[in-house]
Order: structure tokens, then sequence, then C-alpha cells
């Protein structure tokens, strides 16, 4: 039967969407066969004894209280508002159909909205968890924010996700048996200072997260740390050594300063190789600072990473569950 004028004209956009589709499927099978994997050590380090000006920086200034939670229409998700000291943290869950499933604590990136770790959580409750994360603390690098504000939004970034998990600890809404974080990029890096301190956490995924923090913001493609360093350093009138040392006096939060407070067994990272955002050196620093975990490497870039998010979550989950069988029980914890 001869086809229609306005099949016809369909069918051209038709086979080059296939074609798409075709190239997109055969790209993916290339990344997932490229990947290496480098195993955790035969004789792996136990955390080193956190200081206790470290421990302070960090401190919870008094018991979470909630002041609101609403119920969301679909994938049984709330959303809530906690204040603790001068603290106030929007948070968002999605529960998965078992009240005693794991939490996974989203950390959140530099750049991305609601949708994106939305998007995200519903896989990880796909897999078999809970979800919940913080609405950002603040914006950072943004002009005109200087290197003490960084640290001081690192450090309530931490503070904040602290609250909610102290408030997911003791809540009546869930029992879960055990806690995880898992963080990408910006959120990589402070998912690492978290699990230094946070006592806590049973496993924590890190992705495309580095250390040395003032050579990362030096070397970095992305643009919003590109438009600020080329503020700051007009502003002061500096050139690339004098940020280097302004913010290495000033960013105490450098994950490579926190990892050894960190049990290389309880980390699992995933880096890309052509990473231009976190480069593959302050990626190994990092891997060198918590003691050499376990290690997936992708083909991709930073952004690029974006194809494989469904292989990195299901990577993340895998560890998770791998690690749930060593969680303190929840009754112990209070």
């Amino acid at each position: 039967m001869p086809c229609t004028g306005s099949e016809s004209s369909k069918a051209p956009g038709l086979r080059l969407e296939h074609r798409y589709s075709a190239l997109l499927k055969s790209l993916l099978v290339c990344v997932a066969t490229s990947c290496s994997y480098v195993p955790p050590p035969c004789f792996p380090r136990a955390a080193l004894p956190l200081p206790s000006e470290v421990a302070a920086r960090y401190a919870l200034p008094c018991t979470p209280q909630l002041t609101t939670l609403t119920k969301l229409p679909g994938d049984s998700a709330l959303a809530g508002e906690l204040t603790c000291g001068s603290e106030t943290i929007r948070f968002h869950l999605l529960q998965h159909a078992d009240q005693q499933r794991p939490v996974v604590l989203l950390v959140p990136i530099l750049s991305g909205g609601e949708d994106l770790m939305r998007s995200i959580a519903r896989r990880v409750v796909q897999r078999g968890y809970h979800a919940a994360w913080c609405e950002r603390a603040g914006s950072a690098m943004r002009v005109p924010q200087r290197s003490p504000e960084l640290e001081q939004l690192f450090v309530r970034t931490v503070v904040q996700q602290r609250v909610l998990l102290a408030f997911l600890r003791d809540t009546t809404i869930l029992r879960p048996r055990a806690f995880f974080a898992l963080g990408v990029s910006m959120g990589g890096i402070i998912s690492t200072v978290l699990t230094a301190v946070e006592p806590d956490l049973d496993g924590t995924a890190i992705c495309l997260a580095g250390a040395d923090l003032p050579n990362i913001v030096l070397d970095s493609d992305e643009s919003r740390v590109v438009r600020w360093r080329n503020w700051r350093m007009a502003d002061g009138g500096i050139g690339a050594n004098g940020l280097r040392q302004e913010l290495q006096r000033e960013l105490l939060s450098d994950p490579g300063r926190l990892g050894p407070f960190v049990d290389t067994n309880s980390v699992l990272l995933v880096h890309a190789t052509f990473d231009e955002v976190i480069r593959p050196p302050h990626q190994d620093l990092l891997w060198e600072s918590l003691g050499r975990p376990r290690r997936f490497l992708l083909p991709l870039g930073h952004s690029s990473s974006a194809m494989a998010i469904d292989s990195i979550i299901a990577t993340a989950t895998g560890f998770f569950h791998e690690r749930e069988p060593l969680a303190e029980p929840l009754a112990t914890r209070r």
C-alpha cells in the first residue's frame, strides 16, 4: 500500500530519530565496556581520630526541630522545614514502600535545580531506598563572594546535611536500618567532609569529586568557577598565585584535609577520566587522601557523565547493599 503524503513526510524524521537512538545505545555500550574498576586495598586504612577543633567546626548547635511537614502528591513525597540554632533547612523526602529500608542522603551539587535532585531521588527509590535531600544553603562561586564566605557556605552546607540526618534518625516517619550519602561534583566534595565528621553514615558514594580546592578553582573549566576566578583576581588585583594562597588560607573544608578521618572501606569513588571540571590529578589526590578506596573510572567528561547516571546510581546502590549488613542497629544510635 503506498504511503500517503502525511506518512511520507514523517518518515525521514522517524528514521533520523531511530538513528540517534541507535547511536546513543551504541555509545552507552562502549562506555559501559570501557569502564574500569580499582578494588579496595587488601589492608584498608581505618579512620584517624577526628581532632576536637574539627568536630567543633561542624557541630550542631542544638537538637533539630521540625517546624513544617507537608505531603506532596505522588511519589510518596514529603517536604518539610527544620530549624537548628540560626539555621533553617528545607528538605525533601521520597519514601520507599518499606519503612525500614535505608535512607540515602543526596547532597546538592553546585548547579542544577529541583528537577535534577528529584530525578536522582526517584532512581534511588526505584532501587530500594528512601531518598532525602536539603535545598541548597546558598549559591557558591557568585560575585561578590570572597574566600572566607565560601568557607562559611561549605561549613553551613555540611551542618545542614547533619541536621537532616539527625532528624531522619529520630523521626517516627521512617525506621531506616542504615544511612548512606551520595554526592556528585560539589556534592561529592561536601560528602567527603560530611563522612569525616558524621558517625551515623554507614557508607558514602562520592562521584566526580576531587581534593585540593585551591587548585581545582584555578584549573577548572566550569563556567561559574571561571567567572568567579576572573572576577576575584581582577577585584583583588592578584594573580593566580595570590588567589591560590588566599584559598589555601581560607578553605579549611578541603576534602584532602578531611580524607584521613574517613574509614577507607566506607567509601566508593566514581571518577571520569576526561573530566575537565575536576581533573584527574585532583581526583587522584582525593583517592589517596581517603586511603585508596574502591573506585570506578568512567571514560567520560564531567557533564557527559550524565549519560551514565543510571549506571552511576546502580553502582552506588550496589555498594550500599554490600554495606547494609554492617550497619549498627537504629536503636543503639538514639
